[in-house]
């Protein structure tokens, strides 16, 4: 027996399958010597003796054994190994009957002649009624799947000519009953020729018909309602099983076509390939384990791991949220340029897909949009590029989704029915602006993060390159990890989810801390599968614990609940300020200043004096708050019959306001000297136009008089009494 090599003794000492398979593999080796056909063999025969040995870490030292031996790489027995144990799991499947191939001219009595038919040189022949033979086709058909759709039925067959060329196609099964419309469409795939009439073509079809087994096609990827997830190479249904050259897999007895992985479709060009998009959404094995995958993601996102990891693992379950509560919120991620919101977008899709490209919300079309929506069930979609200014209608619908509704369109009927594709997926947006417009209705409907731009340290960097290595090699088999746990979430995340929600709101609430129900409700959907999976038996292990996302949940909620509301009331403040102009009631140089300046001596929102330099001038507002509120109270309560948001809260408000400079005393209005609140005003500042040159010109021209021309110089801005500017 051959003597174990050092690197293996710490194997078993039950180990004769291992030693048997060692002197195996040795004597294959050794007698193929330098013959390379030979010692590819050998390779391939000790490849199935390991997949038979059914022992992952055994089966890796004795590679790193022969490897080390022989001069073959660790790679080549790898490869092997999966490329067998691969082709093991495909399905097999019954072809049907064999058919009656060919006849002896000889013979008084000829079997085909009850058939009517037969088959020579891969052509179709048939009996005249002189009792000669006559050729009806250049090509013979072998049935392979009735891929069964009440809209899209269709035929995957295999149809090869006299020459030996040999084609498998699609047909849609009306025109498979019909000779001139199939005719056609075979020629249409290359030198595919029928010449025969109708009843031999009826004959042929009458025979192959009953050798087609029927499939259901994958529309929809991701999770199915039979009980696997789907991707486009495979399903996974407790075990990965890979899709066979025709696409088809099998689960419970069901066959299964993804078309994206099927031969028919393997020479399309990419400009007219209408799966190129399912090829991004396949299985690939993880380097790394679902912890090292969080670990990688909190050592370079920080925090916002915590949540982005949660979203991840929510969004894996979307369907059961969904239908318990009718909505699953969208992650959105907020900060400029080069603030790492992309890549963190980028390592949510990696999950799912393999290096998709986000959905641009500026140049993407609507439907293309519900149709992403649509195409995958329990994954994130990636949109990026969000604005405030994006067609209205592409808002709606990502509003919308947050209620599983996306594009309805009208059917080709007589009445008056309609189609609604859908929301399958979970929503990532990502993009330099808050979504504040239609009063705040995405904000609310969102978990957002927050993104700043900073320096990243060489071991943040390292970290970085490390999870950007592994996305590039594929980690969807990680989604697989979590999906082990659905039957404990289909079994706890109601009572789990209503716990979790009321204890966050009592909690905010004995706090004190401000919060949106809507809000709380999001939050509570990735919550409550943490709690869910990290507990109990065989839990999940992660990065952070339950207890920390807890806290941060918390403080989210705060923080986004107070912006929504400060954002309403600022909103609203200002258009009643424009109002106030617009009226007459406040008056430029009198209530409010617009002035460009170099620096500026004001109290912060912090009650500390500041002195701010801006480089170049930074265009200004000056306003008097204890005028223009005032006003503002009065005119609300004459249009609303509602009291305006009082004084203290409004400057609260604002000094929340990003663009906030501080209070500015002695400010020299036109009747007074006296103390301003000043924010930076201009595009992506204030939500507001007070300047109104032109509309003043016309309306002193409209009253006869002219507009008043100032003597002598511009006073100075700030002044406090000596004539020396501040």
């Amino acid at each position: 027996m051959t003597e174990l090599p050092e690197d293996l003794e710490l194997l078993p000492t039950d180990a004769g399958a291992k030693e048997s398979v060692i002197t195996s593999a040795e004597v294959k080796l050794e007698t193929a010597g330098d013959n390379i056909i030979l010692k590819g063999d050998a390779i391939n025969e000790i490849c199935v003796e390991l997949n038979e040995l059914n022992n992952g870490p055994q089966s890796d030292l004795i590679i790193s054994y022969l490897s080390k031996k022989y001069k073959v790489s660790k790679k080549t027995f790898n490869d092997n190994c999966k490329k067998l144990l691969d082709a093991s799991r495909r399905p097999k499947f019954d072809r049907g009957p064999k058919l009656m191939t060919d006849y002896d001219e000889d013979e008084e009595t000829d079997p085909t002649k009850k058939q009517g038919w037969f088959i020579r040189n891969n052509c179709y022949w048939f009996h005249s009624k002189e009792g000669m033979p006559v050729k009806g086709s250049n090509f013979i058909i072998t049935p392979l799947f009735h891929i069964y759709s009440k809209t899209d039925n269709k035929r995957l067959v295999r149809i090869t000519n006299d020459e030996g060329f040999s084609k498998i196609i699609d047909i849609p099964s009306q025109k498979f009953i019909s000779v001139e419309m199939f005719q056609a469409y075979v020629y249409g795939e290359g030198n595919f020729i029928w010449s025969g009439g109708k009843p031999h073509f009826m004959k042929i079809l009458q025979h192959i018909s009953k050798s087609f087994p029927v499939c259901n096609e994958l529309k929809t990827l991701g999770w199915q309602r039979e009980g696997f997830y789907a991707f486009a190479n495979g399903i996974y249904n407790g075990t990965w099983q890979p899709v066979d050259d025709f696409g088809i897999t099998t689960h419970k007895g069901e066959n299964y076509f993804s078309p994206a992985f099927s031969s028919v479709y393997k020479g399309v060009r990419e400009d007219d390939d209408e799966y190129e998009n399912d090829r991004y959404f396949v299985y690939n094995l993880s380097p790394v384990t679902f912890k090292e995958w969080s670990t990688l993601m909190t050592d370079v996102y920080g925090k916002n791991a915590v949540i982005a990891v949660s979203y991840a693992i929510a969004s894996i379950f979307r369907d059961l949220i969904y239908e318990k509560y009718k909505i699953f919120p969208h992650l959105f991620l907020f900060g400029e340029k080069q603030s790492g919101k992309s890549q963190l977008a980028w390592s949510l899709s990696n999950l799912f897909f393999h290096n998709l490209p986000a959905f641009n919300l500026n140049s993407g079309t609507h439907v293309g949009l519900s149709r992403k929506g649509s195409r995958v069930k329990n994954c994130i979609v990636w949109t990026d590029e969000y604005s405030n200014d994006i067609d209205p209608r592409r808002f709606q619908l990502l509003k919308a989704a947050y209620d599983g509704v996306g594009h309805e369109k009208g059917k080709m009927t007589q009445d008056s029915r309609t189609s609604v594709t859908k929301i399958n997926a979970a929503f990532c947006i990502s993009g330099q602006y808050l979504p504040t417009i239609d009063d705040n209705s995405l904000l609310t409907r969102s978990c957002l993060l927050s993104f700043i731009k900073k320096q990243y340290s060489d071991w943040e960097m390292q970290r970085y390159d490390e999870l950007k290595k592994i996305e590039v090699e594929g980690i969807s088999s990680l989604v697989c990890k979590i999906l082990d746990y659905r039957p404990r979430m289909e079994a706890h995340f109601a009572v789990t989810f209503s716990e979790i929600q009321e204890k966050l709101k009592s909690e905010m609430i004995h706090e004190k801390l401000q919060f949106d129900e809507r809000l709380v409700r999001n939050y509570s959907c990735l919550l409550a599968p943490i709690k869910i999976l990290t507990t109990g038996d065989d839990p999940l292990e992660l990065s952070f614990t339950y207890e920390t996302m807890w806290a941060q949940v918390k403080h989210d909620i705060a923080q986004l609940s107070k912006q929504i509301a400060s954002s309403e009331s600022i909103s609203g403040f200002w258009k009643m300020v424009e109002f106030l102009l617009d009226e007459g009631k406040i008056q430029n140089n009198v209530d409010f200043l617009i002035k460009s300046v170099p620096s500026l001596s004001v109290t912060n929102k912090d009650g500390d004096d500041e002195h701010k330099k801006f480089n170049p001038p930074e265009k200004c507002l000056f306003i008097r708050f204890s005028r223009v509120h005032p006003l503002y109270m009065e005119k609300h309560r004459q249009q609303t019959g509602k009291n305006g948001v009082d004084l203290v809260s409004i400057l609260h408000y604002l000094k929340n306001h990003k663009s906030y400079v501080g209070n500015a005393s002695a400010v020299r209005f036109d009747t007074s000297n006296t103390s301003a609140f000043v924010f930076k005003y201009g595009p992506n500042e204030l939500n507001i136009n007070l300047e109104r040159t032109i509309r003043d010109v016309f309306s002193n021209a409209k009253s006869g008089s002219e507009p008043p021309v100032p003597e002598g110089p511009p006073p100075d801005l700030f002044d406090d009494g000596s004539g020396i500017p501040l």
